[in-house]
C-alpha cells in the first residue's frame, strides 16, 4: 500500500476536510457555550451496624455479623419507589422554575419572584411547560405546546382559570416592586409524579464502598446544583428518620413478642410432662426391652424364610434350564434338591421309560413302532415336568413377595426402636430447654426495655452534600472538542472512503492494470472545453495538442516494423458508446498529419458516425458505405481533404447509415480499400464501433497493426475492461494499447497534468506584488 499516494488521494479534497472542521468545531464550541453545565453533587454516609447488636434478642456469630454490617438493605430502601416518592413530595419536585436568559433555560431553583399553587393532584399533572411574564395587570401564562394564553389579573393568586392546573402569585419581596420583573421571561415545567420519580431515579446513584464497610456514597447529577444538594439532604434526613422509626417498631414488636412468649411459656412447660406421659402410654415404652427382643427375633425369622424361598427359586430355575438343554434321549437329573416330591417322582418315571427305550433299541431299530410310541410318551412326560416346575416357580415368586413385605414390616418395627428412644430423649431435652429459655426471655425483656429508652440513629454524615464545580459532568469541553475534532475528520473521510469503494469507474492507470495487467497504457487525453477542442495545429502548445503528441509517440512503439514500407493501420475502438474514440481518432490523425505524414482518417462506425461533427459536413454525404455497397465505385472519389487542420490529412466519412452494417463491413471491399490505402498513406486511422455493443469492429480488426482501446475517465466501468483480455486471447484485437480519455485536471490525481502540462515559447514575466502592480 502506497501511503503517500493514499494520503494525497484524500488530501486532494482538503476543502471538504477544512469545511468539516469548521462546521463541527464551531458547532461543538457553540453547544458547550449555550448548554447549561451538568454537575455531580455527592454525600458520604456511614451506618454503624454494631450499635444494633445490644438490642437484639439472639446473639449472632462473627460471620453473620460481617454480612449484616453491609448496607444492601439501606441501598434498596433509598432506591425504592416509596422512599423516593417521599422525597418528591417533600421537595415538590413535580414543579420546576426557570428564568430565561439569552433564549436559554438557566436553572434558578426557587429564585423566581413568584410561586404557583397546584389546583389538581400531582399525580394528574400534565407533562407541560408554561411561559410566564409579569406585567402591570398581573401574569401572562402561555402553554408552550399549545400556545394557548391565560391572562391572570392581580398578584394575589386568587384567580383560577379553566385549563390552567395552578394559581400563581408574587412572592413576598417581589410584591413591593413588581415592575422590576416586567422585562424578564420565566418558565414553569410540570411533570406527573410517575415521570418525576423516573427522572429522579435516573439521576440518582447510590454506591457502597467495598473497602470501608458500612459506607454509602450518594451521587446526584443535575444542571441545578442547589436542587441536587437539597435532594441529597432530604434523602439523608428521610433515611435517618426511617431508621429511627424502624428501630421503634422493632422495639415495640420485641417487647410485645417477649411478653407473649413469657405468658405462653408457663403453659408450655406444664404441657411437656403430659405429652411425655401420653407418649409412653401409646407406645408401651414401659416394656421397651421385651419389645426389642420380640421384634428382633421376628425380623430374623422373616429373613431366614425369605432366604430359603430364594434358594428354592434358584434351584427351580436351574432345573428348568437343565431339562430344557438336555436331549430327549438323555437321562434327567434327580438331585435338584427341590422341596416338591411330585417332580422327583416324575423325574424317576421319566428315566425308567428312557431305560425301556434303550432296551428296545438293543433288539430293534429306531423306526420300531414300540420305540416311536415310547419316545412320544417321553416328550409328553418331559413337558409335564417342565409345566410342573414352572408352576412351582410361580408359586415360589409369589411367596417371595409375601416374605419381602413381612420382612419390611418387621424391619420397620426394629428401626422404630431408636426413634422411640430418641423421641423420649428429645422430650426430656425440650423440657430442660424450655426452663432455660424461660429464664433467658425474662432477661432479654429487661434489656429491650432499657435499650428502648435510649433509641437513636446509627447514621453519621462523613461528607455533607457538596458540588464539584471544577469538573462538569456534561458537557466536558476537552472531550467534546476532541470528539468534534475526530468526527470532523471521520465524517468527510467516511464519505470519501465509501465513494471510492463504491465507485467502480476508471480513474487512473492503476484501475486499469488491476484488470488488464499485460496491456500498455498509451496515454491520457485531458478533458477540455469546446473552445479548446480543435486547437491542435502544428505550432499549438495546448493541453490537447501536447497530450496527443505523447500518444503518437507511444503508438510508434507498438507499430511493428514494416519491411515493405507500407502504411500503418491504427484502429480506435472502445467498450461502449460515449467514451470518446472518435474524438481521440480525430486528434491523433491531425497530430500525425502535422508531422509531415500522409494520413487517411476513415469513419468505420456505420451505425453512429461522429466524424462529420468535427468537420462540419453533412452525414448524408456519400462515403464509405457507398463504396462498400458497390465495388465498382472508386473509394478515392469519396475522400475529402480539409486544409483547415492539415494538408496531409484526408478523410473518408461514413456516409449514409445502411440497414445491414454488419454484412456490409464484413465483405471484401473494405479489405481491398485498406490494402490500396496502405500504398498511398503513411497512416490509416480507423474510427470504429464499440466492440462490446456490436460485432462490426471485430469483423475487420485483424487488418489493423495497432489497436487503441479508449476508456473514459470516471465513465468506463472497470468490469468492462475484462473483455479486453478475452479479445486479445482470441486474437480478435492485435497490439492493443489503452488510452484514457476525458481526464479531469481539477479532480484527477496522479497524472502529472495541470497548467504545467504544456508550455509556450514566451517570455516568463516576473510576478509582482499587488501594490507594485497598481503603481505600474
Amino acid at each position: 500500500m502506497d501511503l503517500k499516494k493514499t494520503f494525497l488521494k484524500y488530501f486532494h479534497y482538503w476543502p471538504w476536510f477544512l469545511l468539516s472542521f469548521i462546521v463541527f468545531l464551531t458547532a461543538a464550541y457553540a453547544f458547550i457555550r449555550i448548554t447549561p453545565p451538568t454537575y455531580e453533587s455527592t454525600a458520604v454516609l456511614f451506618i454503624d451496624k454494631l450499635k444494633d447488636d445490644k438490642s437484639k434478642i439472639i446473639t449472632i456469630n462473627n460471620e453473620i455479623k460481617s454480612n449484616e454490617e453491609k448496607v444492601e438493605n439501606e441501598i434498596r430502601l433509598i432506591t425504592s419507589n416509596e422512599f423516593l416518592l417521599d422525597v418528591v413530595d417533600q421537595l415538590n419536585l413535580n414543579i420546576n422554575y426557570f428564568e430565561k436568559v439569552y433564549l436559554l433555560d438557566k436553572g434558578a431553583f426557587y429564585q423566581v419572584p413568584f410561586v404557583i399553587e397546584p389546583t389538581i393532584s400531582a399525580d394528574k399533572f400534565p407533562e407541560a411547560t408554561f411561559d410566564i411574564k409579569i406585567n402591570k395587570d398581573g401574569f401572562l401564562v402561555t402553554n408552550h405546546k399549545t400556545q394557548k394564553e391565560f391572562a391572570i389579573k392581580g398578584y394575589e393568586g386568587t384567580e383560577s382559570l379553566k385549563g390552567l392546573p395552578f394559581t400563581i402569585k408574587l412572592a413576598g419581596k417581589a410584591r413591593k416592586n413588581p415592575y422590576i420583573y416586567y422585562e424578564s421571561d420565566y418558565k414553569v415545567s410540570l411533570t406527573p409524579t410517575a415521570v418525576t420519580l423516573k427522572n429522579l431515579k435516573s439521576s440518582l446513584e447510590v454506591l457502597s464502598d467495598e473497602e470501608s464497610v458500612g459506607t454509602i456514597e450518594l451521587n446526584h447529577v443535575s444542571n441545578n446544583p442547589i436542587q441536587s444538594r437539597k435532594i441529597l439532604n432530604e434523602i439523608i434526613f428521610l433515611l435517618d428518620d426511617n431508621i429511627v422509626t424502624n428501630k421503634q417498631k422493632v422495639f415495640k414488636n420485641t417487647v410485645t413478642f417477649l411478653n407473649r412468649r413469657i405468658k405462653d411459656f408457663s403453659k408450655e412447660k406444664d404441657s411437656i410432662k403430659s405429652v411425655k406421659e401420653k407418649y409412653l402410654q401409646v407406645n408401651d415404652i414401659s416394656a421397651l426391652d421385651n419389645y426389642i427382643v420380640e421384634k428382633t427375633a421376628d425380623r430374623s425369622q422373616k429373613m431366614e424364610n425369605a432366604m430359603l424361598n430364594e434358594k428354592q427359586i434358584r434351584l427351580t430355575n436351574y432345573a428348568i434350564n437343565d431339562i430344557q438343554k438336555s436331549g430327549i434321549t438323555q437321562t434327567l437329573g434327580t438331585d435338584y434338591n427341590l422341596e416338591i416330591p411330585t417332580v422327583n417322582q416324575m423325574l424317576l418315571r421319566y428315566n425308567e421309560k428312557l431305560m425301556e427305550g434303550q432296551v428296545i433299541l438293543e433288539r430293534a431299530q429306531t423306526n420300531n413302532p414300540a420305540y416311536i410310541t415310547l419316545m412320544s410318551q417321553l416328550k409328553i412326560q418331559r413337558q409335564e415336568i417342565l409345566n410342573t416346575l414352572k408352576g412351582y416357580l410361580s408359586f415360589l415368586n409369589q411367596t417371595n413377595r409375601t416374605y419381602k413385605q413381612e420382612q419390611n414390616i418387621a424391619e420397620a418395627k426394629v428401626r422404630s426402636i431408636p426413634t422411640n428412644d430418641k423421641i423420649l430423649g428429645n422430650i426430656d431435652s425440650d423440657l430442660s430447654l424450655k426452663e432455660e429459655t424461660y429464664t433467658t426471655l425474662l432477661q432479654k425483656r429487661e434489656e429491650a426495655v432499657l435499650n428502648g429508652a435510649i433509641l437513636d440513629s446509627n447514621i453519621k454524615t462523613l461528607n455533607s452534600p457538596e458540588t464539584n464545580y471544577d469538573a462538569a459532568i456534561f458537557p466536558q469541553p476537552k472531550s467534546f472538542m476532541l470528539g468534534a475534532f475526530m468526527l470532523a475528520f471521520l465524517f468527510p473521510f467516511g464519505i470519501l472512503y465509501a465513494g471510492f469503494y463504491l465507485n467502480t469507474k476508471v480513474h487512473n492507470g492503476e484501475d486499469i492494470t488491476e484488470v488488464v495487467s499485460n496491456v500498455p497504457i498509451l496515454g491520457h487525453i485531458p478533458k477540455i472545453n469546446s473552445s479548446e477542442k480543435l486547437d491542435n495545429t502544428a505550432t499549438s502548445h495546448s493541453i490537447i495538442a501536447e497530450a496527443t503528441r505523447a500518444l503518437v509517440s507511444n503508438l510508434y512503439f507498438l507499430i511493428p516494423r514494416n519491411k515493405d514500407k507500407k502504411g500503418n493501420v491504427v484502429l480506435f475502438t472502445s467498450c461502449i458508446q460515449g467514451e470518446g474514440k472518435s474524438f481521440c481518432a480525430f486528434h491523433t490523425a491531425i497530430t500525425i498529419s502535422n508531422l509531415n505524414k500522409k494520413v487517411l482518417l476513415i469513419g468505420v462506425d456505420l451505425r453512429n458516425p461522429q466524424l462529420n461533427d468535427y468537420f462540419n459536413t453533412d452525414k448524408k454525404a456519400a462515403g464509405l458505405t457507398n463504396y462498400l455497397a458497390n465495388k465498382n465505385e472508386d473509394w478515392k472519389g469519396f475522400v475529402q481533404n480539409d486544409s483547415l487542420y492539415s494538408k496531409n490529412l484526408d478523410i473518408l466519412f461514413t456516409g449514409q447509415t445502411p440497414p445491414n452494417p454488419s454484412q456490409l463491413i464484413s465483405n471484401s471491399n473494405f479489405e481491398t480499400l485498406i490494402e490500396e490505402a496502405r500504398s498511398l498513406y503513411d497512416f490509416i486511422i480507423l474510427d470504429s464501433a464499440p466492440v462490446q455493443i456490436v460485432s462490426d469492429t471485430l469483423n475487420f480488426s485483424p487488418l489493423a497493426d495497432v489497436t487503441a482501446f479508449v476508456v473514459k475517465f470516471d465513465y468506463t466501468d472497470k468490469s468492462n475492461l475484462s473483455n479486453i483480455n478475452t479479445f486479445i486471447k482470441n486474437g480478435q484485437l492485435k497490439n492493443v494499447g489503452i488510452l484514457i480519455n476525458g481526464v479531469n485536471m481539477k479532480t484527477a490525481y496522479g497524472y502529472g497534468y495541470g497548467v504545467n502540462y504544456g508550455y509556450k515559447y514566451q517570455e516568463i514575466q516576473e510576478k509582482k506584488p499587488w501594490y507594485k502592480r497598481k503603481q505600474s
